[in-house]
């Protein structure tokens, strides 16, 4: 078995919470084929005792201090055996890392309410949720904080600033996100109307909604809510990209429309020279238009960006072959 396959079978045991044969298989077979390091992470990850899940790790991290997910669980480790201060050393260095990983921001409030330093626990909390809104361990976490807080007179002016996320707008964007990747259209369309409530300038969240009303083959108000994103950024790349995308979604050969189409496009690579779509986009519109020249010339940049792009080669020696021979 190599080492690539080893390591899936090792989680799958991991993740059916039978350590016995994960163990099993990181002694008999990473120990020979995997590093010293992964010898010692998956053997943390598999104890199912705190002290020796904490030397492991210590171990793991002794060979490779900025590696995100030994950090991470060796602070975990470090929680879990009471040593808070050094807990929330460990999510310190994690966040210095990655800030914008809500699961980081709700262990390091975890550590903080051990060390019954309250205020930063509840920034924390919020500050998960905040990236996280549906994040049920963070919510979990702070409500329990909230009823120690509430039963003492002196946390009264910091449990007024509780409701501070409901008055931020990333709080509701994000909820957006979230629902929108559940595939909860409706709250998704919920939480991105209180954003506009809170910040109408927030060009995203236009450009959100469009793609929800483009899901929906909502192609006219997919188009008005792609503009209104630009209106508030005019940077915007991928609103500029995805009001291109509707020619091809409702098959137009109208002309104004392709030419339109055309130039959002071309605005996203002026954007950014490098987007590789958007290039292969102008080529399909360009061909759509007769201009079998300028589409190659499209295609010939993205080839210069990937020479082994399939779908640029192909379109290429379809246009050379129909079109210009």
């Amino acid at each position: 078995m190599d080492k690539h396959s080893l390591l899936i079978k090792i989680d799958d045991f991991i993740r059916r919470k039978d350590f016995v044969a994960a163990r099993k298989l990181i002694r008999n077979d990473l120990k020979r084929i995997g590093t010293k390091f992964d010898y010692y992470f998956y053997m943390g990850v598999a104890s199912d005792i705190p002290e020796d899940r904490l030397e492991c790790f210590k171990t793991a991290y002794e060979i490779d201090s900025n590696n995100l997910d030994i950090i991470i669980n060796l602070a975990n480790a470090q929680d879990e055996n009471g040593n808070y201060d050094l807990a929330v050393e460990g999510y310190n260095k994690a966040l210095a890392i990655d800030n914008k990983n809500p699961l980081i921001y709700n262990n390091r409030g975890y550590s903080y309410f051990q060390k019954k330093e309250y205020e930063k626990a509840l920034n924390d909390y919020n500050q998960a949720l905040l990236l996280s809104p549906k994040l049920k361990i963070a919510e979990y976490n702070k409500q329990d904080l909230l009823k120690i807080l509430k039963e003492d007179e002196k946390y009264s002016s910091l449990l007024k600033e509780t409701d501070t996320l409901n008055q931020d707008y990333n709080y509701y964007f994000n909820l957006g996100m979230e629902e929108t990747n559940l595939g909860n259209y409706n709250e998704a369309m919920t939480a991105f109307n209180q954003v506009i409530s809170i910040k109408p300038d927030f060009a995203p969240v236009y450009m959100f909604i469009g793609i929800l009303e483009f899901q929906k083959q909502n192609y006219t108000k997919a188009y008005e809510y792609y503009t209104k994103s630009i209106e508030c950024d005019d940077k915007l790349i991928d609103a500029y990209f995805n009001r291109g995308q509707i020619v091809f979604a409702t098959k137009t050969i109208d002309k104004t429309e392709l030419k339109s189409a055309l130039s959002d496009f071309e605005k996203a690579v002026e954007l950014d020279p490098k987007f590789i779509d958007a290039y292969y986009s102008m080529a399909v519109v360009l061909k759509n238009l007769g201009d079998y020249i300028q589409a190659i010339a499209a295609l010939d940049k993205i080839l210069k960006i990937d020479n082994e792009s399939v779908n640029a080669k192909a379109l290429k020696k379809l246009l050379m072959k129909n079109y210009l021979n």
